[in-house]
């Protein structure tokens, strides 16, 4: 990733509030209401907001955040990124033959979830 123009990061700051405006809105209605899947709304633009974040913080490292080597860091987190994707793998069989929207939404977290300890276990390599 190459570094940000002034252009795009003031498009991320935009978006960045935008996501913060949503946040309050779903949280207000979730709140009325009480529907759980409103929660799940809030959560995922939490994530999208954090990945907004990271993407200014680390701007000037051309998105890459310095590695700190650590074996027993790396096997930690390689450890829970093999559980996870088993979890996802496990996930998406299971839903072929038993639908569910709950599950779904699970499935995209672990994803997510996946995607983020595959950086993490890179980051102490």
């Amino acid at each position: 990733m190459t570094q940000l123009e002034k252009a795009q990061k003031v498009q991320l700051k935009s978006l960045m509030g935008e996501l913060k405006r949503l946040q309050k809105q779903l949280r207000a209605i979730h709140n009325k209401t009480g529907y759980e899947d409103l929660e799940h709304g809030v959560l995922a633009l939490q994530i999208a907001q954090h990945a907004v974040e990271e993407t200014l913080e680390h701007t000037g490292l051309g998105g890459e955040i310095k590695r700190e080597p650590n074996p027993a860091a790396h096997r930690k987190a390689k450890n829970w990124y093999k559980i996870v994707t088993g979890l996802k793998n496990q996930g998406g069989k299971f839903l072929k033959t038993h639908p569910s929207e709950d599950l779904e939404t699970a499935l995209k977290a672990l994803e997510i979830a996946a995607g983020s300890l595959e950086e993490v276990t890179e980051h102490y390599e």
